[in-house]
């Protein structure tokens, strides 16, 4: 089992980030964390020397600790909206650059775990290149759940039955696993662990290979993975939860996220590196591309 001791939740007062928040709360509660929702101000005055803590003294005192105050007290409002009671930590920071802000409080604060919701403005492609969310993922060495802002999920009734986790036997995705199988038996929940097959296109028109011996190498690598699937599943995990291995064929991003559309999935877990040379040292592409396209919360784990 995964520990959670403590969640940090950005949020900038917008219905995704509030998704996000009602995640990190069923978390919170099932992990018995602790909750901090961040806000990051960059209207209020930041020093010459740099960034500040919360409610710096500027020159404008007066005017600049009423603005904290109200925003503190806007912050503790939204909270309100999911977590009642005094079961959430909230922190107003003063930083330039909202990424950076978020993945060093994260550090500071020890965080298991960063949850954000994303705004997705400028279509499935591209809403996600240049964001807050991204520079997050790239850099936070902590896991990260990304929601969408088309969370299929109502927020009142979030709860994780049907889990999918990506597998490519990368370490990243091993590291996945052991999120996925702590998140299922928590939730008792179904989970498939899915491994795609690309065929690489040039195998496909080539002259030497016949399409009976692609298909024969097609199904050998299925059989392969599926027993390898099987060897990394515990045998004390079936008592909490269920576990069944699958497999596809094509493109690792496209089937992902077809096989959550097709069976409910409520979350995605996944490395955020793959086996490919350039995911070997950045954010895996892949990953990127089932962010950018799904209808579920998404885990990523680094490791």
């Amino acid at each position: 089992m995964i520990e959670l001791r403590r969640i940090l939740c950005p949020v900038d007062f917008s219905e995704p980030s509030l998704r996000a928040l009602q995640q990190a709360s069923t978390l919170a509660r099932w992990y018995q964390s602790a909750l901090t929702a961040l806000y990051v101000d960059t209207a209020l005055p930041v020093g010459g020397g740099g960034d500040v803590g919360a409610f710096a003294v500027a020159p404008t005192a007066v005017l600049e600790a009423a603005r904290s105050t109200r925003i503190v007290d806007d912050l503790r409002g939204f909270v309100r909206r999911v977590v009642h009671g005094s079961g959430v930590d909230v922190e107003v920071e003063e930083a330039r650059d909202v990424a950076d802000a978020i993945l060093r409080r994260a550090v500071t604060l020890g965080a298991d775990l960063i949850v954000m919701g994303t705004h997705g403005r400028t279509g499935i492609n591209r809403w996600f290149v240049g964001s807050v969310a991204e520079r997050v993922l790239r850099r936070a060495a902590s896991p990260v759940m990304v929601v969408p802002p088309h969370d299929k999920v109502p927020t009142s009734t979030v709860a994780f039955k049907h889990i999918l986790c990506a597998i490519d036997f990368s370490d990243s995705s091993l590291a996945a696993l052991r999120w996925a199988l702590s998140l299922a038996e928590e939730a008792d929940a179904h989970l498939w662990l899915l491994h795609t097959i690309e065929v690489p296109p040039e195998l496909r028109v080539s002259a030497v290979v016949t399409e009976d011996e692609i298909d024969e190498l097609n199904a050998s690598a299925h059989a392969d993975a599926l027993s390898r699937l099987r060897s990394l599943i515990p045998e004390e995990a079936a008592r909490f939860c269920s576990i069944e291995p699958a497999t596809t064929t094509g493109e690792a991003a496209h089937t992902i996220l077809k096989f959550a559309v097709e069976h409910e999935t409520d979350l995605i877990v996944m490395g955020a590196q793959g086996h490919g040379a350039v995911d070997r040292f950045v954010f895996g592409s892949k990953t990127r591309d089932v962010i950018a396209g799904t209808t579920c919360p998404v885990l990523t784990v680094r490791r």
